[in-house]
């Protein structure tokens, strides 16, 4: 098994391994998956290496921001893959639902005191930096966080990147080292020890552990209290749901990406951004699947197309948009989040951005809406009430109408910083795929981040780049989107 690269790694403390203590954990918050996971894997080195088994725990706490029924539904899918994956496996696999406030966190304490080593992962939004950070002060014995987020290790760069040319352009210099450090496709056939369920006995007379797989998963969803307003996806959770979706487009879609993946009628895109949100299948896999069926080497690679958004790649206009989209925007959004603590607000926006916006203001709007009519889409433009409606019910949009709800409601609120305001809430409260640096990039290039001013200078908009439904009904054949989404379709 090749060694974690230690770009990935950062060590939170000073403290050696406690030797006198009986397993390695793993505190998996953000990669949800035994696959091409580097931080089970460090996991398993440390394991090795100091001759201890591993214990892997997930917990899910009941009270983080946004909480309701249609994530935790998601995660306990990919808790009950996890839990079929590491059955035979040497590891002691605990996932853990806390049903009151507050539990979860004591839980990680005990664990954690007869830890040897505790790995956890580097995930730069949301909760969970300051949720690590906090742990800190819990952990007596070395603890380190691993970076498995993507191809590129999210703290490489030395400067922050604010266009995707300038980023694509560094990722293309300095990615090909990392397309041959691949974290293992089954790490856990590395470990040398089993764990010995006798070890957490005290444990489970005070923390239950619940086999997914047995329970009712709706009934024990109906009994926590958290928030069932926002309902249940028909989108499933996990591994095995997420390899289907991956190999349904990589036969199907990908076939047509470059041509196709705009279109919200067309089944183009790859739809893996909730998965790769909740961590149930990594980039690295994703990748190596495509390379294989395209038979694509680094051999391929020309530089005379450095900075470029087609050509560097040297392969089909499928996979070179494809892993435009995969590699440089997915990793530009980590970037972002790494570099600016304040990557979630409205100040965060390139100068240029926020006087176009200042400017204009105070310009009339046409329509204005509340938080509520846009929640319940109810607005005038039956493509937006769509688009808005599927949010809703499935928990994503298709890519390119997500791009013009946003400018939409920038158009039909009272000013940007209300507009922003109402893009955070709708998208991470509704979204699979929200509350991530992905969903952050694309939240805020709507109001100019990463692009660049446009003319001619319009109202409310100013230099911001201006999309319209009248424009989006005529580029596309919208017909069998609306028949399914707008609102009261019984389709």
């Amino acid at each position: 098994m090749l060694e974690v690269p230690i770009n990935r790694i950062i060590t939170l403390n000073d403290e050696q391994p406690n030797m006198d203590a009986p397993y390695v954990l793993y505190w998996m918050i953000a990669f949800r998956r035994v696959n091409y996971n580097f931080s089970i894997q460090r996991a398993i080195e440390w394991a090795n290496k100091l001759s201890k088994p591993l214990l892997i725990f997930e917990p899910m706490t009941i009270d983080y921001p946004m909480a309701s029924i249609r994530f935790h539904k998601f995660a306990i899918e990919g808790m009950q893959d996890i839990q079929k994956q590491t059955e035979k496996s040497k590891a002691f696999y605990f996932p853990y639902v806390e049903e009151k406030r507050g539990v979860a966190d004591k839980l990680l304490i005990e664990l954690a005191k007869n830890a040897a080593v505790v790995i956890t992962d580097d995930y730069p939004t949301y909760f969970v930096p300051q949720m690590t950070a906090e742990a800190k002060g819990s952990i007596q014995t070395t603890y380190e966080l691993v970076d498995s987020n993507g191809l590129l290790p999210i703290r490489i760069a030395e400067k922050e990147y604010v266009r995707a040319h300038d980023f694509r352009r560094f990722m293309h210099k300095n990615i090909e080292d990392f397309l041959v450090e691949v974290p293992e496709k089954d790490p856990l056939e590395y470990l040398n020890l089993k764990f010995d369920e006798k070890l957490l006995e005290p444990i489970f007379k005070k923390y239950e552990l619940v086999d997914f797989n047995k329970v009712n998963t709706q009934d024990f969803l109906n009994n926590l209290n958290v928030d069932k307003s926002v309902e249940i996806s028909d989108i499933v959770g996990g591994y095995n749901a997420a390899k289907s979706r991956l190999d349904l487009f990589a036969e199907k879609g990908f076939n047509d990406y470059s041509k196709l993946r705009s279109h919200p009628s067309e089944d183009a895109s790859s739809q893996l951004s909730p998965y790769f949100h909740f961590g149930h299948i990594s980039t690295y896999e994703v990748f190596e699947k495509i390379i294989s069926n395209e038979s694509w080497s680094v051999e391929n690679i020309d530089p005379n197309f450095v900075g470029r958004r087609e050509g560097w790649w040297g392969g089909s206009a499928n996979l070179e948009s494809f892993f435009d989209e995969l590699i440089t925007w997915r990793e530009l959004g980590y970037h972002t989040c790494v570099k600016r603590a304040n990557y979630d607000q409205y100040q965060s926006l390139p100068d240029w951005a926020i006087k176009t916006l200042d400017d204009h203001a105070n310009d009339e709007r046409e329509y204005i809406y509340d938080l509520s009519e846009f929640t319940n889409a109810n607005t005038h433009d039956e493509i937006w009430n769509a688009a808005q409606n599927q949010l809703k019910t499935e928990g994503r949009i298709h890519n390119y109408l997500r791009m013009l709800w946003g400018k939409k409601i920038l158009e039909w609120t009272p000013n940007p910083q209300i507009a922003l305001s109402y893009l955070i809430d709708l998208n991470d409260r509704f979204a699979l795929d929200g509350r991530d640096p992905n969903s952050y990039s694309g939240v805020f290039w709507i109001l100019g981040r990463y692009d660049r001013a446009w003319g001619p200078e319009r109202p409310i908009y100013g230099k911001i780049r201006y999309m319209t439904s009248k424009s989006t009904a005529t580029k596309f054949n919208l017909k069998p989107y609306l028949e399914k989404w707008s609102v009261g379709s019984t389709v």
